[in-house]
């Protein structure tokens, strides 16, 4: 008796862990360079050219933001505007996608979109550098 509680309470375990890991999702997102001179998107000097994002799907909260290696995340927060899950975005806290010169100036935005793990990385008028996700 006490050998079957013992199975259940490991199965029980391992069930309730493999559950809640389904709920943290892990994005690597690796840059995509344009080949063509007139594509080129002046964020793409100085765009990091691997971000990862650390993210719980149950709770819609930003778990990690990565920049190269070097956590950014107190800097970011989540853009709350997808009600169908079919994309994530970040935005630079404090600034909104307004026309003020201080929000056009320091507000850049990264969205992943869920359906083929395309991302890109925008300011607002610039046109955006691509990353491709796994």
């Amino acid at each position: 008796m006490k050998t079957k509680l013992g199975c259940v309470l490991i199965l029980s375990f391992f069930i309730s862990n493999y559950c809640y890991s389904n709920e943290i999702k892990n994005y690597n997102c690796n840059i995509s360079l344009s080949t063509n001179i007139k594509n080129i998107s002046p964020l793409e000097m100085s765009a990091p050219k691997l971000i990862k994002v650390i993210y719980n799907s149950e709770t819609n909260k930003l778990i990690d933001y990565i920049w190269n290696n070097k956590s950014v995340v107190d800097n970011f927060e989540l853009v709350q505007n997808n009600n169908n899950f079919d994309f994530i975005e970040i935005g630079r806290k404090g600034y909104k996608k307004t026309l003020s010169d201080e929000n056009i100036r320091n507000g850049i935005y990264f969205k992943i979109y869920l359906k083929d793990l395309k991302a890109n990385l925008k300011k607002q008028f610039i046109r955006p550098v691509n990353y491709n996700c796994s």
